[in-house]
């Protein structure tokens, strides 16, 4: 989702618009629906809208800014609905805009009548942000959707391959339709037994199974761990691999460290995305997703990173559950 995503005169990448959220549906075999958010400034110009679209036709002679800004965001999703059908997407792209008089409520009380959605916000870097959501707005989507919640941060935006290109001189530089999408060779799963890391490794699945890239988990330890911790640690690591499944190729690595997100900001930068659980609580990690790339990694980084929230939080009886099993098997082997 974004609420303004482009003016009318800049080209869009589809391809790179919609890597992660068609690799996330391919993967549950769903389908991508595409939100566009138009706020009106008040009730009754929000009544007046919404009528009219109700009537299956906008008043063009209405030239309020709220009929014209939600005639801009139809034809910015048509264009993108049409691009993404001429790319031969295996997954199912529509889209429909809303009229609301605030974004993070708009957003929640849609979340609320689809039950079955999970959806994917989009947090911008390096350009200008205002197409796109809030900080706010994340963390109230973060904190209150009963539904499964990523937020992809999509690094920094330069280069052919970008999000988008802004009119430049009122010469728009490409018709970034015809981009690609930046090459996904490398994964980054950093992994914990938060109850939201397995979500995270589920996205990370469906990523590298959409690009053929194989996934880095990484757990990271203190270096005055305990036997049993260093246990802990492998037997995540084998549930990392078990989730990710045998199509995907896996490396695991252990690491020690003080602080975990020392380790994990360093080896995010020696791949191209990074799928990471939301953390418990605040912490430096979630500059990856909510603070410049450049004030936490270098600036010269394209570092991408996609937070995972289960709305379930399942993460923790799942692990111990299967954990149980592992601990059963090994106890039965050696009697």
């Amino acid at each position: 989702m974004t609420s303004g995503l482009l003016d009318p005169e800049t080209g869009i990448n589809v391809r790179r618009l919609l890597q992660t959220a068609v690799a996330l549906a391919e993967d549950n075999d769903g389908r991508v629906l595409l939100l566009g958010l138009a706020t009106a400034d008040d009730e009754s110009s929000l009544k007046a809208v919404r009528e009219q679209i109700e009537a299956g036709k906008l008043n063009t002679s209405d030239s309020s800014p709220g009929v014209k800004f939600v005639e801009e965001r139809q034809s910015q999703l048509t264009r993108i609905v049409d691009i993404a059908q001429d790319l031969g997407q295996d997954v199912s792209v529509t889209a429909t805009v809303r009229v609301v008089t605030d974004p993070t409520n708009g957003i929640l009380d849609i979340l609320k009548s689809r039950r079955e959605m999970a959806v994917l916000l989009l947090r911008g870097t390096s350009l200008d942000e205002g197409g796109f959501l809030s900080r706010s707005t994340i963390d109230a989507v973060l904190a209150e959707a009963d539904c499964d919640v990523f937020v992809e941060n999509l690094g920094t935006q330069s280069g052919s391959n970008a999000l988008y290109i802004p009119d430049i001189d009122g010469n728009t530089v490409a018709s970034l339709a015809e981009s690609e999408a930046d090459t996904i060779d490398s994964v980054l799963l950093p992994v914990g037994t938060g109850p939201h890391s397995a979500l995270a490794t589920e996205a990370a699945r469906a990523v590298a199974s959409a690009a053929d890239a194989p996934v880095t988990v990484l757990h990271v330890i203190d270096p005055d761990a305990s036997g049993k911790s260093r246990a802990d640690a492998k037997d995540l690591l084998k549930f990392a691999e078990y989730v990710l499944g045998p199509a995907v190729t896996v490396e695991t690595e252990i690491q020690e460290a003080a602080d975990p997100t020392e380790v994990i900001v360093e080896t995010a930068q020696m791949h191209d995305f990074t799928a990471i659980g939301a953390p418990e609580q605040q912490s430096r990690l979630e500059h990856l997703v909510f603070e410049s790339v450049q004030e936490t990694l270098t600036e010269r980084s394209r570092v991408r990173v996609l937070i995972a929230r289960d709305s379930d939080r399942t993460m923790r009886s799942l692990y111990y559950h299967w954990k149980q099993g592992i601990d059963a098997m090994d106890s039965n082997e050696s009697q």
